[in-house]
């Protein structure tokens, strides 16, 4: 179970990456002062990748314990990683040079790289992608 959860951790921290550095390329295009906006991105990328960590290796943890004390423990752990993200936000806010909006919608690659490497990966839905994909030609 542990090679399974590192490989995801890792499956979703690069996919993570490679979802900013298209946000961040249009933004180089479309944004005026990119800049912010890229840093931004970027840093709300780093926080949601390590909230996705924590999350991870929480999770690892709940499974062996008792019902009680996992639930316990995962409302402590919800707790904590949204407090990191109030925190990351208010930094962004306050901080000249990092984007807000950036910083959100960093928050977002995490979540969007579960979605895309997990959810449309499975067997049934790549062939409908596929499909999908040969009538738009």
């Amino acid at each position: 179970m542990n090679g399974l959860s590192a490989d995801l951790r890792k499956t979703i921290s690069i996919a993570s990456i490679i979802i900013a550095v298209i946000m961040c390329v249009i933004c180089l295009i479309f944004v005026n002062s990119w800049q912010t906006m890229v840093l931004g991105i970027l840093y709300g990328t780093l926080i949601a990748i390590i909230n996705f960590t924590i999350m991870a290796k929480a999770g690892e943890k709940a499974i062996e314990m008792t019902p009680e004390k996992a639930k316990t423990k995962m409302t402590l752990n919800y707790v904590l990683r949204y407090g990191i993200y109030i925190v990351t936000l208010i930094i962004a806010v306050k901080v000249s040079f990092l984007s807000p909006i950036g910083t959100v919608l960093g928050f977002f690659t995490s979540i969007l790289a579960l979605y895309l490497t997990q959810v449309l990966d499975t067997p049934g839905n790549r062939d409908k992608l596929k499909k999908l994909l040969r009538r738009a030609k």
